[in-house]
């Protein structure tokens, strides 16, 4: 009985954690949320919030899981269950370079999803296993392990763009433009139907699902993540312990 109560308490507490440490991290960025905001905006001591998660990055690891899964369900989603792949990828990859511009928390957000040692571990992974889907077809003789070190590459471009703050002389259009055409070349997608994705991917009102995408994230962390949400990170563990 006792130890059911203490497993309760740990689970509100990691609830209570995270829900507090996203809505920091959206308002001010990563970097300059500390744990000690977390534990005052929590009203937990800095022990409590390190033995909920043992460290900021590992907080961010599981909003990380969380974000990418939502994102990648909505592009699905708009686009339906029967999506051409190859467009697929496209509308996942501009998501991303979308949201980055929609404030500078976000982008120091993402970028540092894409720089720490256990969310871009995640990001690799978890992308490597929908690319050999995508580009299985382009790259028959590619083993899962190639298409982890072509990400190694496309997620470097990636990471260089979202940095990099867009401008007249360089709109979110040029952008995406520009990611697509260097990944899909990576992945030896012919340039006709490279540029085939790219006008349909730019046609698409993407600024429109980057907003529904952080505000969806704003009010689970308002309302509270769900069990699944909190434990995602063992679940995404076990999982890369396959691969």
């Amino acid at each position: 009985m006792k130890q059911g109560k203490r497993y309760q308490r740990m689970e509100e507490t990691r609830a209570q954690v995270l829900r507090e440490s996203v809505v920091l991290f959206l308002e001010q960025g990563y970097r300059e949320t500390t744990i000690e905001q977390i534990a005052a905006c929590a009203g937990r001591t800095k022990s409590a919030v390190l033995r909920a998660f043992p460290d900021k990055e590992a907080i961010l690891y599981a909003l990380v899981t969380h974000m990418f899964s939502v994102q990648f369900s909505g592009a699905r989603s708009m686009l339906g269950g029967n999506a051409d792949l190859l467009l697929l990828y496209g509308v996942e990859t501009a998501l991303q370079l979308h949201i980055c511009e929609l404030s500078e928390s976000l982008r120091d957000l993402y970028t540092t999803a894409y720089s720490l040692p256990s969310t871009m571990e995640y990001i690799y992974r978890r992308t490597a296993q929908e690319l050999q889907q995508i580009f299985g077809k382009y790259l028959p003789d590619a083993a899962q392990s190639d298409f982890y070190e072509l990400e190694l590459v496309s997620a470097g471009v990636m990471r260089g763009l979202m940095a990099r703050k867009c401008d007249m002389y360089f709109p979110i259009e040029r952008k995406i433009a520009l990611f697509l055409r260097c990944a899909l070349k990576i992945y030896d997608v012919p340039v006709e139907e490279r540029e085939a994705v790219i006008s349909r991917v730019l046609a698409m009102d993407l600024a429109a699902m980057a907003h529904s995408t952080v505000e969806n994230t704003t009010r689970l962390a308002h309302a509270g993540f769900d069990r699944t949400t909190l434990w995602a990170s063992a679940t995404e563990e076990q999982g890369e312990d396959a691969l």
